[in-house]
């Protein structure tokens, strides 16, 4: 199924940003971004299997996405991520989507979130540990 047809190209770059945006988030958190960071954000992307939207969502962020994506402002990754959880929640209330989409697209953000934090080389920081936390909380 072509779940593009469901959003226009903004609220779809929206999405497949998002994974992107979590990545952002957590390695910028210790003011510190190291390129180990970015292992489990590609190892997610390209072993994800289950959802189909997830699927197509991560697929197409690994095709397409620009190097910009990963200069984002902190401040502006948490507002398209919110953003992008929202397109999912209408989504859902029109009945295009899954009801369980949402869940499985947020705990995949977490998961994105957890390792890259993880893979940070002094470990899980205050900062890292306080943006995934705050991420908890405008998932659920």
């Amino acid at each position: 199924m072509d779940y593009r047809t469901f959003f226009n190209k903004e609220e779809w770059d929206l999405l497949r940003a998002a994974p992107f945006n979590v990545q952002v988030l957590v390695s910028q958190a210790d003011q510190d971004r190291e390129l180990d960071e970015i292992g489990p954000l590609l190892d997610i992307l390209m072993t994800y299997s289950g959802d189909p939207f997830v699927e197509e969502v991560f697929r197409d962020t690994l095709e397409a996405t620009e190097e910009s994506r990963l200069e984002v402002e902190p401040r502006v990754a948490l507002d398209q991520v919110s953003q992008a959880v929202q397109l999912i929640k209408n989504n859902i209330a029109n009945s295009t989507l899954g009801e369980d989409t949402l869940d499985i697209f947020c705990a995949q953000l977490l998961d994105i979130a957890e390792q890259t934090a993880a893979a940070d080389l002094e470990g899980l920081e205050a900062e890292e540990d306080s943006i995934i936390n705050l991420l908890k909380q405008k998932f659920f």
